[in-house]
């Protein structure tokens, strides 16, 4: 009886053996891709040539190219551009900052300045703020409503917080809202609002209760004693308004 032949699978070739022919392609292959990659980031061409600054009235586009100082010898689409919209950003009078690049080595600032809102008193120290209550300069501005109120006033680029002047601009837009007119408000001893109009006439509001019907009372008013020398106008118990003139 003869033996039982050996029979033998042929052995699968690994992707490593079956590459291994083209090894030096591929190194090759490899080699030119990085010095191409290295050409194209270190490529003056790709440098910050061109920078547009859009938006801005009052800070100088000057001062916003410095801000975003973006690296003149790096290749403008290896940089951060949020990095660069945030130091921008730290900018008082700038509000928000869009940046966008442009093949191939352009730049577009777009900005959108903060507007002065209101003058914030306190003592003899006073800011300029936006609506947001960002501090965008020191002292006073012509033609804005002032918020006089005992606090700590921040520099400039820093957001005031207190709860009394947010109370303010709240109460001040409502007048706004109702068409009436006023040139400053401020809290009494006992934290009751008082508002002043252009006429110097000091209208006594109390505290936010019912300050909607408050303040829908203060035209009709005005309009009546048109002429007249007001002193006050007493609207705490709005049921019952008192007016006050000048003696």
């Amino acid at each position: 009886m003869s033996k039982a032949r050996k029979v033998t699978g042929r052995r699968k070739r690994s992707a490593a053996d079956r590459l291994r022919p083209f090894w030096i392609l591929l190194v090759l292959f490899l080699a030119v891709g990085i010095l191409g990659s290295y050409y194209v980031i270190t490529w003056p061409g790709f440098r910050a040539r061109h920078i547009i600054v859009f938006g801005n009235h009052r800070v100088p586009s000057k001062e916003i190219v410095k801000r975003a100082a973006f690296n003149g010898r790096v290749n403008i689409w290896l940089q951060n551009m949020g990095a660069a919209a945030g130091r921008i950003g730290a900018i008082a009078d700038i509000g928000q900052v869009t940046i966008e690049r442009t093949f191939p080595a352009g730049v577009t600032i777009v900005v959108r300045e903060r507007i002065p809102f209101a003058q914030i008193r306190s003592g003899s120290l006073s800011v300029v703020s936006d609506r947001d209550l960002r501090v965008l300069k020191v002292n006073g501005a012509a033609g804005l409503p002032q918020f006089i109120v005992r606090i700590g006033l921040p520099v400039v680029g820093q957001s005031i917080k207190d709860g009394r002047v947010v109370r303010l601009r709240d109460d001040y837009e409502r007048l706004v809202d109702a068409h009436v007119v006023v040139v400053a408000l401020r809290y009494d001893r006992f934290g009751d609002l008082i508002a002043v109009t252009p006429r110097h006439v000091q209208i006594l509001l109390g505290d936010d209760e019912d300050l909607a019907r408050k303040v829908a009372l203060i035209g009709p008013i005005l309009s009546q004693t048109a002429g007249k020398k007001i002193a006050a106008i007493d609207l705490r118990a709005p049921r019952t308004p008192v007016v006050v003139y000048r003696r």
